[in-house]
């Protein structure tokens, strides 16, 4: 009797074993469907933020005249696509830039703590660092980086010199609806400070995000 039921056993067995087989390609496929099912809703996130954001047209329109002190002027958009806005005290004292733009494949956050908005930053100040000083004549140097929280910027404070004139400069990156917004402020290094750069980084980032 026990034989028999031996007998009876490897057949069994070689059953369970041969419908266990296909349960490894099945959790691939599954494994496979989810990954697709998350990319679909990935890209249906980022075409409902495409169709709720504001045009570049948009935010040009609504920009202030002024922010802080700072009087608008020349604005542009150009290839990538990027919106440029200059603006100026009235006695050029001080000059930023505002630029809003976006890169491929990477959606901007508005929190200001993200590694996405460091690099940004590090990229931006590497550009201005590099430049050949023979050239241009302008030598600048980062000396600290600051977190604006409440306007959800990360800045770098620089220090340097355009020919002989002492000059400061502050460096800020941001997001706004999933685009990078990059704010520039040049001085004069003198005491007191000519404008307040972080009021007008803050003016400028929130009225590019429509707050």
């Amino acid at each position: 009797m026990r034989q028999r039921a031996n007998g009876a056993e490897g057949p069994a067995l070689a059953e369970a074993a041969r419908m266990r087989r296909p349960g490894r390609p099945l959790a691939g496929r599954l494994a496979r469907s989810a990954a697709i099912a998350a990319g679909v809703l990935l890209a249906a996130c980022a075409g409902v933020m495409d169709s709720q954001r504001p045009s570049l047209d948009e935010i040009e329109a609504r920009m202030p005249r002024e922010i802080a002190g700072f009087v608008l002027g020349e604005t542009a958009q150009r290839p990538g696509p990027i919106l440029s806005m200059d603006y100026a005290t009235a006695n050029r004292a001080a000059v930023a830039t505002v630029l809003v733009y976006e890169t491929r494949g990477r959606a901007a956050p508005e929190d200001a703590s993200a590694p996405e908005i460091d690099r940004e930053l590090s990229a931006a100040v590497m550009e201005v660092t590099e430049a050949p000083a023979g050239r241009t004549g302008r030598r600048l140097t980062e000396r600290e980086r600051v977190t604006l929280t409440d306007a959800g910027l990360r800045c770098a404070r620089m220090e340097g010199s355009f020919g002989r004139a002492p000059v400061a400069r502050t460096l800020c990156v941001g997001g706004a609806q999933g685009r990078f917004v990059k704010i520039q402020v040049t001085m004069a290094a003198r005491t007191p400070a000519p404008a307040d750069a972080p009021a007008f980084a803050a003016g400028a980032i929130h009225a590019v995000r429509g707050r």
